[in-house]
Order: structure tokens, then sequence, then C-alpha cells
């Protein structure tokens, strides 16, 4: 028969880790927030972009490119990782933009999400910026 005393030990060790979890991860429940003018929008992700969530967050942007914005601009400024899973976001965006005929780009783009971008090839058909991307004026000009 297991000691009281060890199973207590164990549950407790489990809530430490689940408090460490909260503690490392203090995005988690809020990925995106999105704002929009008729002829751009903005959507700023955070946290960690990985497969658990690139789908609901690819799914949000295909709907605001249905809006008819002319660019749409990914602000990666508060994104702690970016998983070559997570990438699939962008894929997501880039084929709906091409049917609507808008320009996405990437901004506030760190070193470790712009080596993510950079292995999948994403470099090559998203514009990436360091920090502000390029004025309203400009998202519809090639």
């Amino acid at each position: 028969m297991p000691r009281p005393s060890s199973a207590r030990q164990h549950r407790g060790h489990h809530r430490l880790l689940a408090a460490g979890s909260r503690l490392l991860h203090p995005f988690r429940g809020r990925q995106l927030r999105a704002e929009s003018t008729p002829d751009r929008a903005v959507v700023h992700l955070s946290g960690e972009i990985t497969s658990k969530n690139a789908a609901q967050t690819g799914k949000v942007l295909v709907e605001l490119l249905r809006s008819g914005v002319t660019g749409l601009e990914i602000d990666l400024s508060k994104v702690t990782y970016l998983s070559s899973d997570g990438g699939a976001v962008f894929f997501m965006a880039l084929r709906a933009a091409r049917r609507h005929g808008t320009r996405v780009f990437a901004t506030h783009t760190g070193p470790q999400p712009r080596a993510t971008l950079e292995g999948l090839g994403l470099l090559r058909v998203v514009e990436v910026y360091e920090g502000d991307g390029p004025s309203c004026s400009s998202c519809g000009s090639e």
C-alpha cells in the first residue's frame, strides 16, 4: 500500500508544474488581436505559434482577408516562438491573399520567428520587416 505522504507529494508536484506552465507561457489563451481599416488589417500575434493553434489562427486571418483589405500585416512583436508547424499560418494567409489580391507582410520579426520563416522558404513570398512595415497608402502597391 502506498504511503499517503508520497501520494500528496506527487500531486503537489503536478500543481507546481501547472503553476510553472502559466508562468512560462504568459500569453496562453490570447494568441491574437486584430484591428482593421478599410484598406489594411493588422493582426498582433503573441505567445507560441505552434501546431496547437496554427489552424485556428489561420482561419482568423482568412476571415480578415475576405473583408477585402489590400494589405494584411502580421505583427510578430510578442511571438515568443514560431514553430515550423506554426508557419502554416502564413501559408493559409498567402493562399487566401492571392485569391483577393492582398499584400501580406510580417512586421516586428525577431530572430527566432525570422529563422523559422527563412527555413520554410517564406522570405521569398512574404515581406518581412524588423520594425514597422509600409504605410497604409502603399499596402496595395507592389
